[in-house]
């Protein structure tokens, strides 16, 4: 389970198992302030989407530029496009490769409202961003992934 968390927020392999250790760490040290009346999986998933975003946001303070780099370069790859038959066609194992073509901090925000829940408000009290910057990510996600499930099914149907 804290893979697959952390899969979807941590952008460097090679650092999804430092991540899925904070997390672990945390989750033992906070046993005592666990409330055995709930479940333990909800628990167990909020500590490490924090934990994943704690790295999230020193990886946007430490390499600003790069990544904006690589959003700018997404962003201009991308156009609208009709995408029903991707859609009826679209399995869950997809989702995850498809999340890896959106930007990090667009990925970040996606992850966080589409997948986990989390309202536009307190996206951006947990990434210090303003609620209209996160509506934005969520629309340029989607557009983004618009276009490549177009793609992805154009492909398909010229390699039958």
């Amino acid at each position: 389970m804290l893979k697959g968390i952390a899969v979807r927020y941590v952008f460097d392999r090679d650092e999804i198992p430092e991540v899925i250790n904070r997390a672990f760490v945390k989750v033992v040290k906070g046993l005592d302030s666990y409330d055995q009346r709930q479940p333990l999986g909800p628990w167990v998933a909020t500590i490490t989407i924090h934990t994943a975003l704690d790295y999230v946001r020193k990886t946007m303070r430490d390499k600003p530029k790069r990544l904006q780099l690589e959003e700018d370069m997404t962003t201009q790859m991308a156009s609208h496009h009709d995408w029903n038959q991707a859609d009826r066609e679209f399995d869950a194992a997809g989702l995850l490769e498809l999340l890896n073509i959106l930007p990090p901090r667009t990925k970040v925000v996606f992850n966080l409202y589409a997948i986990d829940g989390y309202s536009h408000q307190e996206i951006g009290t947990q990434l210090g961003i303003s609620t209209g910057t996160s509506k934005w990510h969520v629309s340029k996600a989607r557009e983004l992934l618009q276009e490549a499930l177009y793609k992805r099914t154009n492909e398909e149907k010229v390699a039958s």
